[in-house]
């Protein structure tokens, strides 16, 4: 086109913009923050950029399945509901230390069917049963309940501490639990781990986030500082900007943070990034959105933020939708020997209900789901031959960890419902601690995981994990693992 051509010059096939359009576009401050790097990063870091989903959404790979694990801080009478047997898979003599009689007077109390799939004893008194089996939804627990396989590991801990090595999640980190997921992991206890337990193996490589209110949630996935007055449509223009910089441009950029934070923003914000924001209400982070799952929970519209079954609900529900890959959840005042029986059976039932809420929402949401409900030692009772009687002292030598998974597919076995075994000295009535697990919270902790992994037909990621790899040997790895993924 020659020069005196009074015809507009097109670029591209439009009119170039003026300074004034592309301030009111947004284009300009964009641009400029991405050719500024310290002004970048002080604003993703003030932004919080590791865990906000509009900075951070990855591509769809194959996922683990949903893991939660419920900490009953105080030492809870585990093995007062569940029924822990023999290596011979018998009743001990008597449960009396235990609070449940002898054998011969428990032997018409207890309960196989009805409950689990795969049938493990309870004591017909379970306030945990109770409380699994109980529902807002009528039928829903049983529909659960039928698709989850259950399995107990009588294990030997210190009562009333939180130094005992139950918490599973840096080895859950280490294996890519997660990896995929726009948030930490979920705690509801401010610690490393999340609950009231110490870490085992090593401390976790991210600390979790403390969800003690709905909004922590939200919270965690807005933005803060200057990025905060973007608009979504200048928060779009950015991200396409950061998606047209060249492979050297992003490294050197990331290279000026010490790596993870921008890596994270330009390695994997990618295309679907410009959508979330472009789309902020796919964002799928409130439970009380989703009337079936609402339901479970007992949710409506108006519930505040800082409800507790909220609370509860929106930490379940952005785990198993894959926001967040595992979390921890808090029951207190488990440290309840010495009390009235009844008030020890409720909170036994607090923790059923709880954990039955999780599998019915696993259910409705059709997803896979695996619990571990972990505690600080246990409670025991004067020797009595009669059942349910009440715990009155610690016991730690008769603590327990449970294992649940629920299967959609119900394609999950679990025959062997136990995980080690009691001691064979009739008088002892406490886990053996001579077995693989028994003594040890952490190496239980291992086998929680190796349990975890075989549901999820993902023994694979075993050797991930050096100190997985280094505890089990193969043998012993099937003595321990009890879920079959068919």
């Amino acid at each position: 086109m020659e020069k005196n051509n009074k015809k507009p010059i097109l670029y591209h096939g439009r009119l170039p913009m003026n300074r004034r359009e592309m301030l009111a576009s947004g284009a300009i401050p964009a641009l400029t923050w991405l050719t500024t790097p310290t002004s970048l990063l002080s604003t993703f870091a003030a932004a919080g950029v590791a865990q906000a989903q509009e900075l951070c959404k990855t591509g769809a790979v194959d996922k683990f399945p949903a893991f939660i694990n419920v900490n009953c801080s105080g030492g809870w009478w585990a093995c007062g509901n569940w029924i822990p047997l023999t290596e011979g898979r018998e009743l001990l003599p008597s449960y009396g230390r235990n609070g449940l009689g002898s054998a011969n007077n428990l032997v018409g109390m207890i309960v196989k069917d009805g409950h689990f799939k795969n049938k493990p004893p309870f004591f017909s008194g379970s306030g945990f049963m109770a409380g699994v089996q109980s529902g807002l939804v009528p039928n829903l627990a049983s529909l659960a309940l039928a698709k989850t396989n259950f399995v107990g590991m009588p294990l030997q801990s210190q009562n009333d501490t939180n130094t005992n090595k139950l918490s599973p999640i840096s080895l859950l980190q280490k294996a890519g639990v997660g990896g995929t997921g726009i948030l930490p992991f979920f705690g509801q206890q401010d610690s490393i781990t999340g609950v009231n337990q110490t870490p085992a193996f090593s401390n976790p490589l991210k600390a979790p986030l403390l969800v003690n209110n709905y909004n922590s949630i939200v919270n965690a996935l807005g933005v803060a500082d200057r990025l905060s007055a973007l608009n979504h449509a200048q928060k779009t223009k950015m991200f396409k900007a950061s998606q047209a910089l060249s492979a050297v441009q992003s490294r050197n950029l990331a290279s000026l943070t010490g790596g993870s934070l921008l890596d994270r923003l330009l390695n994997l914000a990618n295309v679907d990034n410009t959508k979330l924001i472009e789309n902020p209400s796919g964002l799928d982070l409130d439970p009380r959105v989703n009337t079936a799952f609402s339901a479970v929970w007992g949710l409506n519209a108006n519930t505040q933020p800082g409800d507790r079954d909220l609370v509860n609900a929106a930490t379940v529900y952005n785990i198993i939708n894959g926001n967040a890959g595992a979390g921890g959840m808090q029951v207190g005042g488990c440290d309840y020997h010495g009390s009235a029986l009844g008030p020890t059976i409720a909170k036994d039932n607090e923790i059923g209900t709880l954990v039955g809420r999780i599998l019915q929402s696993l259910h409705v949401m059709s997803k896979p789901g695996f619990i571990a409900v972990t505690t600080d030692g246990s409670v025991g009772a004067p020797p009595s031959d009669i059942p349910g009687t009440d715990p009155t002292a610690d016991r730690g030598d008769s603590s327990a960890i449970y294992m649940m998974y629920y299967d959609p597919t119900d394609s999950v076995q679990a025959p062997d419902w136990q995980v080690g075994h009691m001691k064979a000295d009739p008088n002892a009535e406490a886990a053996d601690d001579t077995f693989l697990v028994g003594g040890n919270p952490e190496i239980a902790t291992a086998a929680v995981i190796a349990n975890f992994f075989a549901a999820a037909n993902k023994m694979n990621s075993w050797t991930s994990v050096p100190e997985l790899n280094r505890t089990f040997d193969s043998l012993q790895l099937k003595k321990i693992v009890k879920f079959n993924a068919a």
